[in-house]
């Protein structure tokens, strides 16, 4: 699950043909609004997105190691317009987790990686180190009741006021540059919305191609990606989760 070179340009191409990238997946251009609904008929014209199977495998790398994760394939797909990109999940999953426990917070989970600067080597898989800083999105669950919250009053200034712990987004932009160093971006530039529908999770995922955020990767060339899912059914949180390889996304 390591990997030491890289693909070294910003084409990033022969990431497939020397093995460390799994796949790639054609992200496709359109033209208009890209809608963050995963339900909205958009997601569902097979002849236009072109969906790609991706396996997860185990996470077996770092404490709490975890040999048999649940969610074992993904399909993905991904729309660019002139100024956003916005990727598809979808996965089964035969439960729904979506609420905090009282001991524990095992909710179904879904993450995007990526290195924050994609003309270097591609980084471990692990996390990104002191020198590979990733750029990660995370989704969960226990996230999406936020959306629904109606704003509680208006202030002397006509203002909406919404209160403070009531999330814009059921995703997290996050930064990383190793185990343990997981920490929340100042700015939150990414969107999404996840729907669990006939015991399948499909999770859109939506931001800026570009912004002035230093922290985020900017979508200027191809770049690589890795997935990883927590079934929070199987008691899945923190490490254990199934994840996969570096998957090149071609913009």
């Amino acid at each position: 699950m390591l990997f030491g070179s890289g693909c070294g340009s910003n084409s990033m191409e022969y990431c497939i043909e020397s093995g460390e990238c799994e796949s790639a997946v054609n992200v496709v251009k359109v033209s208009g609004e890209i809608p963050i609904d995963p339900n909205d008929p958009f997601w569902a014209d097979s002849d236009r997105l072109q969906a790609e199977s991706i396996e997860l495998g185990p996470q077996m790398v770092t404490n709490p190691r975890w040999p048999d994760p649940s969610t074992k394939l993904v399909k993905i797909s991904g729309v660019q317009n002139d100024s956003e990109v916005a990727i598809l999940l979808e996965w089964d999953d035969t439960s729904l987790e979506n609420k905090i426990e009282v001991s524990a917070t095992h909710t179904d989970q879904a993450a995007l990686m990526f290195p924050l600067h994609p003309g270097k080597e591609v980084p471990s898989i692990t996390m990104g180190s002191d020198n590979e800083i990733v750029n990660i999105w995370q989704w969960r669950a226990i996230w999406e009741a936020s959306l629904q919250a109606k704003p509680q009053h208006m202030d002397r200034n006509s203002r909406i006021l919404i209160p403070s712990n009531i999330r814009r987004s059921p995703v997290e932009d996050l930064t990383a540059a190793g185990y343990s160093t997981l920490t929340t971006q100042e700015e939150q530039n990414v969107l999404g919305r996840g729907s669990w529908k006939d015991k399948t999770w499909r999770v859109v995922f939506k931001r800026n191609l570009v912004n002035s955020d230093n922290a985020d990767i900017q979508f200027k060339y191809p770049t690589v990606m890795a997935i990883a899912v927590w079934n929070g059914g199987n008691r899945e949180r923190n490490g254990q989760k199934g994840i996969s390889n570096w998957i090149l996304l071609r913009l």
